[in-house]
Order: C-alpha cells, then structure tokens, then sequence
C-alpha cells in the first residue's frame, strides 16, 4: 500500500533579495511568500534550513504553516553582522 502524501506549508516575510530557503536539501521557491511540498512519510527527519543576507536591521519571519504537528514560527532581525541563518528538524 502506497502512503498518502503530505503537503508541508512554508511561508516566509522578508524584503530581502538575498533570502534562501531548503528542505532536506532541495532549495523552496516561493510564490507570493508561500510554498508547498509533498512528501511521503517515511518516519525519518527532515530538516528546514534557511539563510538571510541584507542590512543590518532587516527582519524577517519563516514559519511551517501545514501540517499543525510541525508548525513552528521564526522571527528574527539581522544583527550587525548583517545575515541569519537557522535550522528546523521535524518528522512527518
């Protein structure tokens, strides 16, 4: 029997040209702040990294909308050193 896909919701806020975004590897494209991926559970971990680059200030926010067991939200305003970057872990 084949599992059901899972569709993980990634929104992200930030004016940034210099945003980037990836899940287990593969780079997210956002339409409008927002994107979806399917995935077939496997009970494994996947991981959410993410990396900014703009002026010191800048803020941002990236959030895991679907499914409600790994939402999670992120805010953050660039430091000095002008770039963030973070790191999620969640199983489906």
């Amino acid at each position: 029997m084949v599992s059901a896909t899972i569709t993980v919701v990634v929104k992200v806020k930030a004016a940034s040209k210099l945003f980037r975004a990836f899940i287990d590897g593969r780079r997210i494209l956002f339409k409008d702040g927002s994107a979806r991926l399917g995935f077939v559970p496997d009970g494994g971990e996947h991981v959410l990294m993410w990396f900014i680059r703009d002026k010191p200030g800048t803020s941002y926010v990236i959030e895991v909308t679907e499914p409600s067991k790994i939402k999670m939200t992120h805010k953050a305003a660039l430091d000095a050193s002008a770039m963030d970057a973070g790191i999620y872990w969640f199983k489906l």
